[in-house]
């Protein structure tokens, strides 16, 4: 009995763990082949992956609302400001507080620009999000070009676009 029991937690606790878990892939071709994992988003960390399938490595960035930290630890504790969201555009941040810097990028519907300035001035095409592929853009009209990133699984916007800044 009281193995069923304690077999029964570990499943559901398992289920629980792993259902807020996302793996990006890279991408390859006009088609977006997916390739190896390159990332995993696990609730509000975002980890480096590790191999074809994925395992988890050293943890890269913390999400805390609409603030992104770098990760202080390979284990993801909280570390110095690395970008802040507010609606569609996310800036740079320093310091443990996130102080708000210059504009990283710009979120226009499923296209994302190069921002510029601290007020956020849509500069270059730099992807475009298609489902659950991201390709590179060119131009002043986001013209898709060759996937990057492939998803699976459901990522918070804020996540992504992290990934998308450091590419």
């Amino acid at each position: 009995m009281m193995r069923t029991a304690l077999l029964v937690f570990s499943l559901a606790f398992a289920a629980i763990a792993t259902a807020q878990r996302a793996t990006v892939h890279w991408a390859y071709g006009p088609f977006g082949t997916p390739g190896d994992a390159a990332f995993l988003v696990e609730g509000d960390r975002t980890f480096q992956a590790c191999g074809a399938i994925g395992t988890r490595g050293p943890c890269l960035f913390v999400v805390q609302g609409n603030e992104v930290f770098r990760s202080g630890d390979a284990f993801g504790s909280k570390g110095t400001g690395a970008f802040l969201a507010e609606g569609n555009e996310l800036f740079r941040c320093s310091g443990t507080f996130c102080a708000k810097g210059g504009c990283a990028l710009v979120l226009d519907g499923n296209k994302v620009y190069r921002g510029e300035g601290a007020f956020c001035t849509r500069g270059e095409a730099a992807f475009v999000i298609e489902g659950h592929t991201v390709y590179h853009a060119e131009g002043a009209f986001a013209a898709k070009r060759d996937a990057v990133l492939h998803i699976r699984g459901d990522i918070p916007m804020v996540a992504l676009l992290t990934i998308l800044a450091g590419l």
